[in-house]
């Protein structure tokens, strides 16, 4: 499984934002990847119809 590396200021943000929120940063984290690739959505249809199917997991 990928693991990208987040930068410790990034961390850090997340810590503090999970301390307001009461949320896990692994969840934070996931809503805003969700937010950014959502926002990219057009770049990545084009990206999907170039490459064929590969199976994912539900989440």
């Amino acid at each position: 499984m990928y693991s990208p590396k987040i930068k410790e200021k990034n961390v850090t943000l997340l810590w503090h934002l999970k301390q307001t929120t009461k949320k896990p940063i692994t969840k934070l984290a996931n809503e805003a990847i969700e937010e950014y690739l959502e926002k990219h959505q057009p770049q990545l249809k084009e990206v999907e119809d170039e490459r064929p199917f590969v199976h994912r997991r539900a989440s």
